[in-house]
């Protein structure tokens, strides 16, 4: 009697779309070909006013995947939120967000999947990974950087986990499910939060994605040291007051309110000292001293405590 092979745990990739026709296509066919025997393509629609979901519909109806069908405009944030939602319901075992416009190697989800299975069932865990930034024609511009060090004080900060590499098991599926937030800057970021928390980042070094640089970009990444620098200066200088230090701030008071019962008591005095920065300049002397929180790289640590301490956050 043959013994039974026991059937590849389910992988639900989350696609939500937003006037991608230019790249979808290609997108798909790099999901069609991942090696890794059991994926379901969930994707939704926010409202394109081109042809996206017509290829969705025609991807559908080849039975390639599902569309939801709320096609509402939400923000990408919202979007994957909703798709997330929609997935806690199956039996799925993993969840991939995934962007309209990037190219993914042939082994991104098999790869996620080894790795994330080395993770204790009942342990919630996030996978995230490098990317190689392409242009357009997928031609080579460069590789994002390897964090030094992740933790939930850099979540407070800065997002380490780009959203389309990161794979979520069971466990942090449920997490993140119980305490969506209505208002957040970006899924991702959210994800890394609540992960580096309350459960284990799992962070590659291997690039196993194409990520497209185009001027439609929602988000781009930085592809040299002259663009990086002259983001940080627009944030810095040219941002309101400060918008990315406010949008971090207003995170993290979310995520106490959701999660206050459920912190450590070092976690809650981190992030009553960060709220509070705000309003009180002992607590910004403070952190600007301490190594509570940090950013990647030294000039970004030092850009964040100068703002911190002229209460620009």
């Amino acid at each position: 009697m043959t013994p039974e092979v026991p059937k590849p745990n389910k992988v639900t990739v989350l696609l939500s779309t937003y006037n991608g026709s230019k790249f979808l296509q290609q997108q798909l066919e790099s999901l069609y070909a991942q090696t890794y025997p059991n994926i379901r393509i969930l994707a939704r629609d926010d409202g394109s006013s081109d042809s996206t979901r017509s290829i969705l519909e025609n991807a559908q109806s080849g039975g390639r995947l599902e569309i939801l069908d709320e096609h509402h405009n939400l923000g990408p944030a919202l979007s994957f939120f909703e798709l997330l939602q929609n997935a806690a319901l199956t039996e799925t075992e993993y969840v991939a967000f995934c962007d309209q416009d990037d190219v993914w190697h042939a082994d991104k989800i098999a790869y996620a999947i080894s790795a994330l299975s080395m993770v204790a069932d009942h342990h919630p865990a996030l996978f995230c990974s490098r990317l190689e930034i392409v242009d357009e024609q997928l031609n080579h511009i460069g590789f994002t950087h390897t964090p030094r060090q992740i933790g939930f004080g850099n979540a407070l900060v800065e997002n380490v986990a780009t959203g389309c590499t990161m794979v979520l098991n069971r466990k942090a599926i449920e997490l993140i499910c119980r305490h969506l937030p209505g208002k957040v800057l970006m899924h991702d970021w959210w994800c890394y939060l609540v992960l580096s928390c309350f459960g284990e980042v799992i962070f590659d070094n291997n690039t196993h994605i194409k990520y497209r640089q185009h001027g439609n970009n929602m988000i781009g990444a930085a592809v040299n040291i002259f663009d990086e620098l002259k983001r940080k200066l627009h944030r810095f200088i040219y941002s309101g007051r400060g918008l990315l230090w406010l949008q971090a701030w207003l995170q993290a008071s979310v995520f106490l309110n959701m999660f206050e019962k459920d912190v450590t008591l070092s976690q809650r005095l981190t992030l009553d000292k960060f709220i509070a920065a705000k309003s009180s300049l002992w607590c910004r002397v403070q952190l600007v001293l301490s190594k509570e929180i940090w950013r990647q790289k030294r000039f970004d640590n030092l850009v964040l405590r100068l703002i911190i301490f002229i209460n620009r956050i």
